[in-house]
């Protein structure tokens, strides 16, 4: 048998609770709200939105309408489950959120997967730039050591005279 939680990736999150019952620790960490969904295995809840809370994070960490969560279920109960994620900046936090928005795709997070897929594209033009920025910066500098050799006569000492001195 396992440890007790709920997988999503490579992380354990804790056991899902009742939403309602739910509240922050005081840690920081991401968070899962869940569904009951009897296709989902080994455990039967889908993730319907992935959240991170901590320092640095809003006031307003849950949303106050869960009806947007579910679509057109009603009546549904709706779960949580924490990642805890103590002694992490939020940028370490949200690179996981965003990991796990694209493995898992929520309903209510389709236009947060498209925007974080378009950050990771935006990142790697950056690397891509990076390389070339640094060689032309290196071939000017070399070009800079090639004008200093074969620039006018003026600006080097002036040339001892080779062989015999009359």
């Amino acid at each position: 048998m396992g440890p007790p939680g709920i997988r999503f990736n490579d992380c354990l999150f804790t056991e899902p609770t009742h939403l309602s019952d739910w509240t922050p620790p005081r840690y920081a960490g991401l968070f899962a709200i869940l569904a009951h969904d009897a296709n989902w295995a080994p455990k039967p809840y889908q993730p319907v939105y992935f959240g991170e809370f901590g320092n640095n994070t809003h006031e307003g960490l849950l949303p106050t309408n869960y009806a947007w969560l579910l679509g057109a279920e009603s009546g549904a109960v709706l779960f949580i489950s924490v990642l805890p994620m103590p002694f992490t900046t939020a940028v370490q936090r949200r690179e996981l959120r965003n990991e796990l928005l694209s493995a898992y795709n929520p309903i209510s997070q389709t236009r947060e997967v498209r925007a974080a897929v378009s950050e990771l594209a935006n990142r790697l033009a950056e690397v891509d730039r990076k390389p070339q920025q640094e060689q032309a910066a290196e071939v000017l500098v070399l070009l800079a050591g090639v004008n200093r050799l074969f620039g006018p006569q003026l600006e080097r000492e002036p040339r001892r005279r080779i062989g015999f001195l009359p």
